[in-house]
């Protein structure tokens, strides 16, 4: 993906803007540490040490968040989102989950996530005590995506 020139195109990209980005770029650098080192234990005993090997295309926190937050503001589908940044097909969907769960981790402890599921109506009416008028819309329309 090409340099973002202005804070415009990172709004639009992204859906933040530039401070807010770089604010969330240091917590997210550990989240995606942590992220790493729990999936290196779940795997048999390492060989070699970390780090070896090739660079991968998102080799900075920063390039994967903005790839993360791209793919979380846009929607693309993975073929798209590979051809974008560059990367393999069959890799995206796998980098696209592991970094949700980085930034998922970065986020918790501040307590802005949202809730993920409400149990009851009693429950969602003192989520939305303060809003006047609720709107549904429950209309689901197919989306064709390929499987490859």
């Amino acid at each position: 993906m090409n340099t973002i020139t202005d804070d415009r195109q990172m709004r639009a990209l992204t859906g933040l803007d530039m401070t807010a980005f770089c604010a969330l770029a240091e917590p997210f650098a550990a989240g995606c540490q942590q992220e790493a080192d729990a999936h290196f234990t779940d795997q048999r005993p390492r060989k070699r040490k970390a780090g070896g090997g090739r660079k991968g295309v998102l080799s900075s926190p920063q390039q994967k968040l903005l790839f993360l937050l791209y793919y979380l503001n846009t929607y693309p589908t993975f073929d798209v989102l590979a051809a974008t940044f560059g990367l393999p097909r069959s890799k995206v969907c796998e980098h696209a989950h592991r970094l949700a769960k980085a930034l998922e981790r970065t986020q918790r402890p501040q307590g802005v996530l949202p809730a993920r599921a409400l149990d009851s109506l009693a429950q969602m009416q003192a989520v939305f005590a303060e809003v006047p008028v609720l709107l549904l819309d429950a209309t689901e329309r197919p989306q064709h995506r390929p499987r490859a």
